[in-house]
């Protein structure tokens, strides 16, 4: 069942977000050397370019972790993990205890922090793209804080 609330449509506009990130890094792999393609997050006014960021081995987190070997099948683009995680909020997450679904925020949150810092301060790339799957991933944490929050207080209330 789909939920209609505020993490449903955040989820909603990452899940399009990571679609598009997902379409920009296949693009710009499978193109022929002949063909342009610039996406719309290569914004060279500002010197932003996700395809660039995409192109990088923190673009699959999973094994740049070691957590697999690269090129294995479960070696996905960040934004096929945002896709999976975004789909799971919006069309799964009632069908599961509500712990499933608090890691996995903690974890998109987590990763995103890391992402952020290392693309600003380490890399010093600029992304327009992902700093706005960021922001979703921080607002949806945000929540799950809120609403751990208020349950505590309830909870203290009675």
């Amino acid at each position: 069942m789909v939920r209609l609330d505020l993490e449903s449509v955040v989820s909603a506009v990452g899940l399009v977000l990571s679609a598009y990130a997902l379409y920009v890094e296949y693009k710009n792999e499978h193109k022929a050397p002949d063909e342009e393609f610039t996406s719309l997050c290569d914004i060279e006014a500002i010197g932003a370019s996700c395809s660039a960021v995409f192109a990088l081995p923190e673009g699959r987190m999973v094994s740049y972790l070691g957590i697999v070997p690269e090129e294995s099948p479960l070696d996905l683009p960040n934004a096929a993990l945002g896709i999976i995680f975004y789909t799971y909020r919006i069309f799964l997450a009632d069908l599961f205890p509500s712990y499933v679904t608090q890691i996995a925020t903690v974890l998109g949150f987590l990763s995103s922090v890391f992402l952020a810092y290392k693309l600003t301060f380490v890399l010093g790339d600029l992304c327009v793209l992902c700093m706005s799957i960021h922001v979703i991933n921080t607002v949806l944490m945000y929540r799950l804080v809120v609403s751990f929050t208020n349950k505590q207080t309830k909870t203290k209330k009675l």
